[in-house]
């Protein structure tokens, strides 16, 4: 039988036989060999026999298979005593009998199924693996221990003291490897790597971060010789001392520290020597804590290894603060995406031409003060010969008033299929939004071009009353004021009017929200509806594309380089000479 052994120096070693042809590794439970570690891949590998030879192979994991330091590209044959390194587990394959070492090897045989599959646990963060009970003003929390090392605890203190020089050239190493570091489970997972590494007779690492809502959560931990399956607990007592006043402590004896007036967890694990450094953000404040202990007698930590701890602290702090820097980031390119895919969308809503008519011509402008808005504005065809033509504005701007635009996109078009009368689609428009219960409304005009009579119906939901310019006699008047009714959305069965007006060859309409008439300059000053009939009845335009083009010069003259303070909407028709 052949068999599999671990070989990491810091690790206690385990021995695993191979009694059958095929065997799984990897980090899915349902490996045969399963290794609780975030870098290993769930179906990373797995160990054949064929004709009496064994054989690694590569399941095209994440991070790869090493064979004697190469990389297993295809099924190669296992040589006896060759090394397999997967990740940061590293295997010795003996083919046949192999003895077992006295007072540190464990041998298990491999075989299928979650109850009897060995587990190698090795540092990693994994949230959701997280279980705690809330800090109470007394009492602890409890978190499910999420890394390992069996190790022999027969160290004396002299062995695991490093020297100077030795944790000067780790200090060195975890801060080029923390600068390297972006995300916040592979900084956490470095520090307390590194932190092990500097601190040999620590027999347990924690850190506790403040999240989003206040609350602490211990994000990150590491053990010594406990089992998988332990809980946790992690004493509120020494975290609120440390993050009160911002002052690492250290005590050669905690169960006796009358600074932790008896903390259960410290009693219950029997913990002696403690040290813990706050985490300081850039605004000096304390995000968390960063705790090493020991469970041994023999040992204390001392001045200099607090010193050493706080260091790592200040390095960690700066790093947690990068990650979180970075996890913004992603978030807003996350939304910034999805802003871009919604602009994308709202675009769709809007027409993607105008109508094609020989008596009339038409003009459209749209702009969203942010990436999405809430103006909108359609051309509907209708039976018998007709064209709606619906300019309305949802009130606020951005994401909100976008989807409530993309509800009157559906709900107009669905009222003027199913309606006789402009009224009356105005007044089914308004009976559905008002039965939404939104705290929101919405203000509309709804223009009906009959093609056959050249006539004009408007029915206005307390929007700005379009403009019509007479070809004639240059007259400019404002349609549907006195009978201007209330805005979608806030009563239901109102009863909204109507007015009809004929439309003359060389008569033009403008519709527009008041992103248009609004516009603001350095001064706060608006624009005004009183300045845009001034440009049109100067007479320099005289159809719908110059009549728009106008307007918006004379918003950008009158605004400079003012922002734009909601969205913009603009529609010209008029009727050809």
């Amino acid at each position: 039988m052949a068999f599999l052994t671990t070989s990491n120096p810091s690790v206690a070693k385990r021995q695993f036989s191979i009694n059958k042809d095929e065997i799984t590794i990897g980090r899915d439970e349902k490996n045969d060999l399963h290794i609780k570690d975030e870098t290993v891949s769930r179906w990373h590998a797995k160990v054949t026999k064929k004709n009496g030879s064994y054989y690694i192979e590569d399941n095209k994991s994440r991070n790869g298979t090493l064979l004697n330091n190469q990389a297993v590209l295809q099924p190669t044959r296992l040589p006896d005593q060759s090394e397999i390194q997967i990740c940061e587990v590293t295997f010795i394959f003996s083919d046949g009998e192999a003895s077992r070492r006295p007072g540190n090897l464990e041998q298990f045989t491999v075989a299928q199924g979650i109850n009897s599959d060995p587990t190698i646990s090795s540092s990693s963060i994994n949230q959701s693996s997280v279980m705690f009970d809330e800090f109470e003003e007394s009492g602890e929390v409890s978190a499910s221990v999420m890394s390992q090392l069996d190790i022999p605890s027969h160290h004396s203190r002299a062995d695991n003291h490093a020297k100077p020089e030795q944790k000067l050239r780790a200090l060195t190493k975890i801060t080029h490897a923390l600068s390297e570091s972006v995300e916040r489970d592979e900084v956490l997972t470095k520090i307390l790597d590194f932190l092990f590494q500097l601190f040999t007779e620590a027999d347990r690492g924690f850190i506790v971060l403040k999240n989003d809502e206040g609350k602490l959560e211990p994000l990150g931990f590491k053990t010594r010789g406990a089992r998988t399956d332990e809980m946790v607990r992690i004493s509120k007592t020494i975290v609120k001392t440390v993050m009160g006043n911002k002052h690492p402590i250290i005590s050669s004896d905690a169960a006796m520290d009358d600074r932790f007036d008896m903390s259960q967890s410290i009693v219950d694990f029997r913990i002696r020597s403690i040290m813990c450094a706050p985490l300081i953000n850039s605004k000096d404040e304390a995000i968390g804590v960063i705790q090493l202990d020991t469970l041994k007698q023999s040992i204390a930590f001392d001045n200099e290894d607090l010193e050493t701890l706080v260091t790592v602290a200040m390095q960690a702090s700066l790093a947690i603060q990068k990650s979180d820097l970075f996890l913004d980031f992603k978030r807003a390119q996350s939304i910034r995406a999805d802003l871009e895919l919604a602009h994308e969308l709202q675009q769709r809503f809007l027409p993607q031409s105008s109508p094609d008519t020989e008596e009339f011509e038409f003009y459209s402008y749209y702009k969203a003060m942010q990436q999405v808005g809430g103006d909108y504005y359609d051309f509907v065809p209708l039976e018998n010969n007709r064209i709606a033509v619906i300019m309305a504005d949802v009130v606020g701007h951005g994401i909100a008033a976008a989807l409530y635009m993309a509800k009157i996109s559906a709900e107009s078009r669905f009222a003027l299929a199913t309606s006789k009368t402009a009224i009356e689609a105005v007044q089914k428009m308004n009976n559905s939004l008002s039965g939404l219960n939104i705290d929101r409304f919405v203000t509309l005009a709804l223009c009906v071009l009959d093609l056959n009579t050249n006539k004009m119906t408007v029915v206005n939901a307390g929007h700005m009353p379009p403009i019509l310019q007479k070809s004639a006699t240059g007259e400019i008047t404002q349609l549907a004021v006195e009978e201007s009714g209330l805005p979608l959305g806030i009563m239901e069965d109102f009863e909204y009017e109507s007015v009809e007006v004929q439309i003359d060859p060389g008569d033009q309409i403008v519709l527009y929200t008041d992103g248009i008439n609004e516009a603001m300059n350095a001064d706060g000053e608006q624009l005004t509806t009183e300045a845009m009939i001034e440009d049109m009845a100067s007479g320099q335009a005289k159809n719908p594309d110059a009549i728009g083009n106008l307007i918006r010069e004379s918003v950008a003259r009158h605004s400079g380089r003012h922002p734009a303070i909601d969205d913009a909407c603009l529609v010209c028709l008029g009727r050809k000479p």
